[in-house]
């Protein structure tokens, strides 16, 4: 029978160490050569210029304009809150190839409070604001809320177009388009409204609800849904409470 002495465990469980680190650098480096939203972690190793504090664009000559977007984009979300919106890292592309190096499939996307991505087509009030109102919404959501949402999808998406007025759509919007969008819990269930009702319907019938809930329960009750919900408290309770004072 073969025995170890304490010392040759200690030997062989810091080369089984060293080994995983080094895979998981091999990883990281091989990672870093690809496409992706994971390139957020150092902008400026893949051609972006810091314009302010954690604003990193293709385009710095364009600097004071986008400056100018970010800066209103983020009172918008000021107002509406009332508070210090998050701060998340702004990745803000002017060039389709900067928008392809970054993983930014559409005009825009949010990752949790930690960034906001947006392509050529995002770069508007419109798109920052819908995006940084995300960030603020998700700014205490961690990876155990990726199974368990504080809010429901379509409210999620709701909010982010109420406060931001964007995306725009100018049809009908009747109760049974809003009935559809709020069987949407999941994210991954958003593509179901769009098959259902297009792009432009979805997101105004999900901004339409919202804007129902501020109807009723003003904008105190709104945030206060938000704060409750962000705090733990199941949704939809919290939602009954406040439209059934």
């Amino acid at each position: 029978m073969r025995t170890f002495s304490k010392n040759g465990l200690v030997v062989r469980l810091a080369r089984a160490f060293s080994f995983l680190c080094n895979v998981l650098l091999l990883g990281l480096l091989v990672s870093f050569t690809q496409p992706g939203t994971h390139r957020v972690l150092s902008p400026g190793s893949f051609g972006l210029t810091e314009i302010a504090d954690r604003v990193w664009t293709d385009a710095p000559t364009r600097a004071r304009d986008i400056i100018g977007l970010v800066e209103t984009s983020r009172e918008r979300v000021t107002s509406f809150f009332g508070d210090t919106p998050s701060n998340p890292t702004l990745i803000l592309c002017t060039a389709r190839a900067c928008a392809r190096t970054f993983g930014i499939s559409g005009n825009g996307l949010s990752i949790a409070d930690l960034a906001v991505m947006v392509s050529p087509g995002g770069l508007t009030v419109g798109t920052l604001t819908h995006e940084m109102t995300h960030s603020r919404l998700h700014r205490n959501m961690g990876p155990v809320n990726i199974i368990r949402q504080p809010y429901p999808t379509w409210f999620d998406e709701g909010l982010a177009t109420h406060v931001a007025n964007h995306p725009r759509w100018s049809g009908e919007i009747s109760r049974a388009h809003r009935a559809e969008v709020r069987k949407v819990r999941r994210f991954w269930q958003w593509d179901d409204a769009f098959r259902t009702l297009g792009v432009g319907r979805a997101y105004r019938a999900a901004a339409a609800e919202v804007a129902a809930i501020e109807r009723v329960a003003t904008r105190a009750g709104l945030l206060e849904l938000i704060a409750r919900a962000e705090a733990g408290e199941d949704f939809e309770t919290v939602l009954a409470e406040i439209l059934g004072r």
